[in-house]
């Protein structure tokens, strides 16, 4: 026996001398488990303890259910498909350096990126549907915009720059030497794309393809807009929770939601983990890739520029439509509905106030979590570091349910309150920001603050003084970040506001669906020039040497 219990005394005698050492360190932590535990483990695990029995067999055995789950498979195999090649399309060509106009297609790329999600859903109907611009005003034809083929046209060329940006990198990082032998031994060019370019950029292919898959699982605005009667389980699962507040079936279909998000998000983790585009070694090549054939080079800026001409079309009518009386009906110009969004209301002052607030926390968070997880050893870092990005993997439903589910009753209630909306922005993004956090710290050497360990410095003096202020580029790229994606979020949102903590998405959604085209069309304005206007003063800020989106 006292073999036996002398390691574990010997172990608990380290760790307090190291807690007497270094306190702040182990406060620190114990604080981000307690809100990680919180916030993200107890919702998640409450979600999925939630439904009975009862429940699961409703959906196995409803026709309906299993049609709507059939519905978001086939949703999420045309959207990933179509939205990757598009994808790998636009990097191939802005990686090349013979084709025309890649500055601005480049910039275009972003567009969807900051943009409200579902702000192409709202477009489409202005210019594609019953009363379009283009089909039914000028073409005098009468589309239904609804539907499957309305959610696969905007998830498509939403979601397409999702896969530029992770395909980007992976082709750029290609060594030209390769295509060159190639040719050198007689390929053809499409043989060496065939043989030489496409082999590598498999991995990334895939890898990019799971990601946009992850999205199309969790978009809920766009099928909640455009959808019609074509059911999805995001859109079901809300239908659930706030037509019969049946969170039983809403928590069994978030669940079935789940189930592949995870799986996309562990695949995808495995494959950036273990994949390397290391091509060559030694001294870097200076070569260019291969020359682009004429017939191809001017193809694909056809190609780009007739997509981008798509997504100029639709954003611009999103700001026609602030400044037209009445879409459809009246075209006469009116400032109307941007007086509602501005003065008439305080939804766009909510969203704008929480998203800073959300964003600075999350920004914080993530720095410190990146730090005190990666630099200091505290007991169940692993345990942390997989809470931290955890919420990737979840869909914005699946995690607006759990806080209702969790939140709204005993022992702690914070649904209706603006405390729980700011939270959720933060989870949300807080992997991103996170990653962001630990890529920075890993180009600081582990020299310096072991130095300011050794002169007495406690981790939180080093993090505050030494570190936070070397992260700077990584800290401000994370709090924009947040910024643009929590002034613009809807899916987990929508089941937390209330009538004195509404926000400008919501009010968007509910304007849209009861024909406010107008004011819907003023607000999503409004939250893009924001969004514009934070990402202007980021690039003056960071002097354009600090990049959110690498293209």
């Amino acid at each position: 026996m006292a073999t036996q219990t002398a390691p574990r005394r010997s172990a608990t005698s380290g760790l307090l001398r190291q807690v007497q050492q270094d306190p702040s360190s182990y406060v620190v932590a114990a604080v981000m488990a307690i809100v990680l535990l919180i916030f993200v483990l107890w919702p998640t695990v409450a979600l999925l303890f939630e439904p009975r029995g009862g429940d699961w067999l409703d959906y196995l055995t409803s026709e309906r259910l299993r049609g709507i789950t059939r519905n978001t498979a086939v949703m999420v195999v045309l959207s990933t498909v179509t939205a990757t090649v598009t994808g790998f399309l636009f990097a191939f060509a802005l990686t090349r350096d013979d084709i025309p106009g890649k500055r601005f297609f480049r910039f275009i790329s972003l567009l969807p990126l900051v943009s409200p999600p579902f702000a192409l859903g709202l477009a489409l109907l202005l210019l594609f549907g019953r009363r379009g611009l283009l089909t039914y005003e000028l073409l005098g034809l009468e589309v239904d915009a609804y539907g499957l083929s309305g959610i696969w046209i905007v998830q498509t060329f939403s979601l397409y720059p999702v896969a530029v940006l992770s395909l980007a990198s992976v082709l750029r990082n290609q060594s030209p030497a390769l295509e060159w032998a190639a040719r050198d031994l007689g390929r053809s060019w499409f043989g060496v794309i065939r043989t030489v370019t496409l082999p590598l950029a498999m991995p990334g292919l895939l890898s990019a393809a799971l990601l946009v898959a992850m999205f199309v699982l969790a978009d809920f605005g766009n099928p909640l807009l455009v959808g019609g009667d074509y059911r999805v389980l995001a859109v079901e699962a809300f239908m659930q929770v706030t037509g019969r507040f049946d969170l039983g079936v809403a928590a069994v279909l978030s669940a079935v939601l789940l189930l592949p998000a995870l799986l996309f998000f562990l695949i995808q983790r495995r494959i950036l983990s273990h994949r390397s585009y290391v091509t060559v070694t030694g001294k870097e090549s200076s070569l260019s890739p291969i020359p682009t054939p004429p017939a191809v080079r001017w193809g694909l800026a056809v190609f780009m520029g007739v997509v981008t001409a798509f997504l100029l079309i639709t954003y611009a009518s999103i700001f026609a439509g602030a400044i037209t009386t009445t879409w459809g009906i009246d075209w006469s110009l009116t400032a109307d509905h941007l007086d509602y969004v501005l003065f008439r209301t305080g939804d766009l002052q909510n969203s704008a106030v929480y998203a800073a607030i959300a964003a600075f926390v999350c920004a914080f968070f993530a720095a410190a979590a990146g730090f005190f997880l990666h630099r200091r050893w505290v007991p169940g870092r692993g345990a942390l570091d997989a809470l931290c990005v955890l919420p990737a993997a979840l869909p914005g439903t699946m995690l607006g349910i759990a806080y209702v589910i969790t939140f709204n009753t005993e022992p702690l209630v914070l649904t209706g309150t603006a405390f729980i909306i700011i939270m959720s922005m933060i989870i949300r993004n807080l992997p991103v920001g996170y990653r962001s956090g630990v890529s920075a710290l890993h180009q600081i050497g582990s020299s310096i603050d072991e130095s300011a360990a050794d002169l007495g410095a406690s981790g939180l003096r080093t993090f505050r003084t030494i570190m936070l202020p070397l992260m700077k580029g990584a800290f401000t790229a994370a709090f924009v970040y947040a910024f643009v994606k929590s002034i613009n979020t809807l899916s987990a949102v929508i089941f937390l506001t209330s009538p004195g903590n509404q926000l400008a998405s919501v009010s968007i959604m509910g304007l849209a669906e009861h024909g406010y085209w107008g004011e819907a069309a003023a607000m999503s304005s409004a939250l893009m020039l924001i969004t514009f206007a934070a990402l202007a003063v980021f690039r003056v800020a960071t002097r354009g040497r600090v990049r959110l989106f690498e293209l």
